[in-house]
Protein backbone atom coordinates (compact mmCIF):
# COMPACT_ATOMS: atom_id res chain seq x y z
CA UNK A 1 0.00 0.00 0.00
CA UNK A 2 2.80 2.45 0.87
CA UNK A 3 4.42 1.94 -2.53
CA UNK A 4 1.12 2.57 -4.34
CA UNK A 5 0.57 5.75 -2.29
CA UNK A 6 4.06 6.91 -3.18
CA UNK A 7 3.50 6.17 -6.88
CA UNK A 8 0.34 8.27 -6.94
CA UNK A 9 2.09 10.98 -4.91
CA UNK A 10 5.01 11.00 -7.36
CA UNK A 11 2.65 11.34 -10.31
CA UNK A 12 0.69 14.18 -8.68
CA UNK A 13 3.87 15.99 -7.59
CA UNK A 14 5.26 15.98 -11.12
CA UNK A 15 1.84 16.76 -12.64
CA UNK A 16 1.24 19.70 -10.29
CA UNK A 17 4.70 21.12 -10.93
CA UNK A 18 4.19 20.94 -14.70
CA UNK A 19 0.73 22.41 -14.39
CA UNK A 20 1.98 25.30 -12.26
CA UNK A 21 4.89 26.10 -14.57
CA UNK A 22 2.45 26.17 -17.50
CA UNK A 23 0.12 28.49 -15.60
CA UNK A 24 2.98 30.75 -14.56
CA UNK A 25 4.75 31.07 -17.88
CA UNK A 26 2.07 30.56 -20.51
CA UNK A 27 -1.34 31.25 -18.99
CA UNK A 28 -0.60 34.20 -16.71
CA UNK A 29 1.75 35.59 -19.32
CA UNK A 30 -1.09 36.16 -21.81
CA UNK A 31 -3.47 37.92 -19.41
CA UNK A 32 -2.54 41.26 -20.93
CA UNK A 33 -3.55 39.94 -24.37
CA UNK A 34 -7.08 38.99 -23.30
CA UNK A 35 -8.22 42.60 -23.46
CA UNK A 36 -9.89 44.77 -20.88
CA UNK A 37 -13.42 44.35 -22.25
CA UNK A 38 -13.43 40.54 -22.02
CA UNK A 39 -11.15 40.08 -19.04
CA UNK A 40 -13.85 39.73 -16.37
CA UNK A 41 -15.62 37.00 -18.36
CA UNK A 42 -12.29 35.32 -19.08
CA UNK A 43 -11.40 35.27 -15.38
CA UNK A 44 -14.81 33.86 -14.44
CA UNK A 45 -14.40 31.07 -16.99
CA UNK A 46 -10.80 30.50 -15.90
CA UNK A 47 -11.71 30.21 -12.23
CA UNK A 48 -14.58 27.84 -12.99
CA UNK A 49 -12.47 25.59 -15.23
CA UNK A 50 -9.53 25.34 -12.79
CA UNK A 51 -11.14 22.64 -10.64
CA UNK A 52 -10.17 19.55 -12.62
CA UNK A 53 -6.69 20.44 -13.93
CA UNK A 54 -5.42 22.42 -10.92
CA UNK A 55 -7.45 22.37 -7.72
CA UNK A 56 -8.33 18.67 -7.44
CA UNK A 57 -4.79 17.41 -8.21
CA UNK A 58 -3.28 19.89 -5.72
CA UNK A 59 -5.72 18.83 -2.99
CA UNK A 60 -5.07 15.14 -3.72
CA UNK A 61 -1.34 15.82 -3.58
CA UNK A 62 -1.73 17.42 -0.16
CA UNK A 63 -3.90 14.54 1.08
CA UNK A 64 -1.43 11.91 -0.16
CA UNK A 65 1.42 13.84 1.39
CA UNK A 66 -0.38 13.78 4.74
CA UNK A 67 -0.90 10.01 4.39
CA UNK A 68 2.79 9.54 3.56
CA UNK A 69 3.71 10.99 6.94
CA UNK A 70 2.16 7.85 8.47
CA UNK A 71 2.25 5.27 5.66
CA UNK A 72 5.58 5.51 3.83
CA UNK A 73 7.56 3.12 1.71
CA UNK A 74 10.88 2.18 3.34
CA UNK A 75 12.85 4.41 0.98
CA UNK A 76 11.06 7.59 2.09
CA UNK A 77 12.13 9.04 5.40
CA UNK A 78 9.76 10.89 7.68
CA UNK A 79 12.00 13.95 7.19
CA UNK A 80 11.40 13.87 3.43
CA UNK A 81 7.66 13.43 3.95
CA UNK A 82 7.59 16.41 6.31
CA UNK A 83 9.69 18.53 3.94
CA UNK A 84 7.26 17.72 1.11
CA UNK A 85 4.34 18.60 3.38
CA UNK A 86 5.95 21.95 4.20
CA UNK A 87 6.27 22.65 0.47
CA UNK A 88 2.61 21.72 0.02
CA UNK A 89 1.62 24.11 2.78
CA UNK A 90 3.71 26.89 1.22
CA UNK A 91 1.83 26.38 -2.07
CA UNK A 92 -1.51 26.24 -0.25
CA UNK A 93 -0.83 29.38 1.79
CA UNK A 94 0.36 31.24 -1.31
CA UNK A 95 -2.82 30.20 -3.11
CA UNK A 96 -5.12 31.48 -0.36
CA UNK A 97 -3.13 34.59 0.56
CA UNK A 98 -2.61 35.87 -2.99
CA UNK A 99 -3.61 33.89 -6.09
CA UNK A 100 -7.15 32.84 -5.20
CA UNK A 101 -7.96 36.27 -3.81
CA UNK A 102 -6.56 38.16 -6.80
CA UNK A 103 -8.21 35.90 -9.38
CA UNK A 104 -11.52 36.14 -7.53
CA UNK A 105 -11.33 39.93 -7.40
CA UNK A 106 -10.51 40.22 -11.11
CA UNK A 107 -13.44 37.91 -11.95
CA UNK A 108 -15.66 40.58 -10.38
CA UNK A 109 -13.86 43.83 -11.20
CA UNK A 110 -12.12 42.95 -14.46
CA UNK A 111 -8.69 43.85 -15.75
CA UNK A 112 -6.27 45.35 -13.26
CA UNK A 113 -2.63 45.63 -14.27
CA UNK A 114 -1.44 45.95 -10.67
CA UNK A 115 -3.30 42.80 -9.63
CA UNK A 116 -2.00 40.91 -12.66
CA UNK A 117 1.58 41.92 -11.80
CA UNK A 118 1.05 40.90 -8.16
CA UNK A 119 -0.50 37.58 -9.26
CA UNK A 120 2.42 36.78 -11.53
CA UNK A 121 5.08 37.78 -9.00
CA UNK A 122 3.52 36.01 -6.00
CA UNK A 123 2.71 32.87 -8.00
CA UNK A 124 6.45 32.18 -8.29
CA UNK A 125 6.26 31.13 -4.62
CA UNK A 126 3.70 28.46 -5.46
CA UNK A 127 5.49 27.49 -8.67
CA UNK A 128 8.81 26.94 -6.88
CA UNK A 129 7.14 25.05 -4.02
CA UNK A 130 5.59 22.60 -6.50
CA UNK A 131 8.80 22.37 -8.55
CA UNK A 132 10.97 21.67 -5.52
CA UNK A 133 8.49 19.07 -4.32
CA UNK A 134 8.50 17.33 -7.71
CA UNK A 135 12.31 17.30 -7.79
CA UNK A 136 12.34 15.93 -4.23
CA UNK A 137 9.81 13.20 -5.15
CA UNK A 138 11.85 12.17 -8.20
CA UNK A 139 15.14 12.18 -6.26
CA UNK A 140 13.60 9.98 -3.55
CA UNK A 141 12.56 7.32 -6.08
CA UNK A 142 15.80 7.58 -8.07
CA UNK A 143 17.79 7.11 -4.88
CA UNK A 144 15.61 4.11 -3.99
CA UNK A 145 16.32 2.28 -7.25
CA UNK A 146 20.09 2.84 -7.21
Amino acid sequence: MALALYGIYLFLAVFSAGNMVTLQIQHYGIYTSVGRENFKNYMQANNKSAKIPSIIPAMLLLLLNLLLIFIRPPFMSVTMAILALILNFIALFSTFIWQRKLQGEMAVTGYDEGKIDKLISTNWIRTFAFLIQAVLAVLIIVNAVK
